[in-house]
């Protein structure tokens, strides 16, 4: 009897000391979310937001319904000048997320286009205060 009362209490204490080690790993504080643009149609004239203060990181999310290749050129307004910080495609009925950081404060423009001109699909755009 002795050995089963041994071996309760080492599985005792190796469940206590798991349970303890799991509410350490979920103790991490929450992100904030902000959908800036919310399932849009893609046109000819770009799309643009507006980081609100605080909140560092965005993710840009477009879908291209065409059937040909998407040019896609993300860039932000830094002192009155634009700075390009993305330019890549996105492949005939394809989709492409890009992931910004040190986005706090400030507005940003993507602009598309096509080699015939016509643009169609969605974008999205999510800004957080944590990393997405």
């Amino acid at each position: 009897m002795k050995g089963f009362k041994r071996s309760f209490f080492i599985f005792a204490v190796v469940v206590a000391l798991m349970s303890l080690s799991s509410v350490s790993a979920v103790a991490d504080s929450p992100y904030t979310d902000i959908l800036t643009i919310n399932n849009a149609n893609l046109n000819n004239g770009g799309s643009s937001w507006s980081q609100q203060s605080g909140y560092d990181y965005a993710q840009v999310y477009i879908s291209n319904s065409q059937s040909q290749t998407l040019n896609v050129y993300l860039s932000y307004d830094l002192n009155g000048s634009k700075q390009q910080i993305y330019n890549g495609t996105v492949s005939a009925n394809r989709s492409l997320t890009i992931n910004v950081t040190h986005a706090s404060g400030h507005v940003f423009y993507v602009n598309y286009n096509t080699a015939n001109g016509t643009v169609s699909g969605k974008i999205n755009v999510r800004a957080s205060d944590g990393p997405l």
